[in-house]
């Protein structure tokens, strides 16, 4: 098989079990190990994204999909950095432009280059090198840091749901992150054709908890089917987002 089965850390962990999950998750082979940045989460993320790091060795760390707002250039660079360095090169970023709702409650207004900007940003610092920038979104005057990371560049993904995002995603990220939808290989197919980007695909999984994603898999054979598709479309990395670990025991064997 060659599809690559990781899994997100559940958005409704405790706190307290973070820790144990983590090492589960290892222990059972996931390749990655995505950390999602949600307000509803019983923990703040860069905390969670550290004790997942701290408590696994081998395993691919996903941060993401976070912002360029509520997470700035510069403290994303900084903080990514640390983190690759304290995994021994582990790390990948999945960027996304928010969710409106909430950007407007939080007096966020959105612009249309950010995405873009917090990119170039990201990269340059990440990567040792002084940046001057100038934006429409953002402005940098001659930042250092003093964090560097274990490789030499950590991948970046972009968030795509409509056209301009993966439009975006396919012009300047090292790989796609984004959900299962019915039109997803047709979306692969005219965005991605003739680009070998990774696409990472969600898929909500939970065998009793009906709230827990709207239309999430609800049984193993529902979710293999699914890993079958997936491969026959040639995605590169499915994501399960699980909700306990009643449903990392339900899990098939991939």
């Amino acid at each position: 098989m060659n599809i690559k089965i990781s899994a997100e850390l559940s958005h409704i962990c405790p706190l307290a079990d973070i820790k144990s999950q983590a090492k589960t998750l290892e222990e059972k082979g996931f390749y990655r190990i995505w950390v999602p940045d949600t307000i509803v989460s019983p923990w703040e993320y860069w905390i969670a994204a550290t004790l997942v790091v701290t408590n696994t060795h081998h395993a691919g760390i996903g941060l993401g999909v976070t912002n360029p707002y509520t997470r700035s250039p510069i403290v994303l660079a900084q903080a990514l950095s640390t983190l690759d360095s304290l995994s021994g090169g582990r790390i990948c970023l999945a960027l996304g432009k928010g969710i409106p709702r909430f950007l407007e409650k939080a007096g966020i207004k959105q612009h249309e280059k950010a995405l873009e900007e917090a990119i170039q940003i990201i990269r340059g610092l990440s990567r040792g090198e002084r940046v001057s920038f100038q934006g429409e979104s953002f402005r940098v005057d001659g930042i250092l840091l003093r964090t560097l990371p274990a490789t030499k560049s950590i991948p970046i993904y972009l968030a795509a749901v409509g056209e301009p995002s993966w439009q975006l995603a396919a012009k300047i990220a090292d790989g796609v992150s984004t959900f299962f939808t019915e039109d997803l290989l047709a979306k692969k197919q005219r965005f991605l054709t003739g680009n070998a980007i990774p696409l990472a695909v969600l898929v909500p999984f939970s065998v009793k908890k009906k709230d827990f994603f709207p239309e999430a898999l609800n049984s193993p054979e529902k979710l293999t089917s699914m890993v079958e598709q997936l491969e026959g479309w040639g995605i590169s990395e499915l994501i399960i987002a699980y909700a306990d670990l009643e449903d990392l025991d339900a899990l098939p064997s991939f």
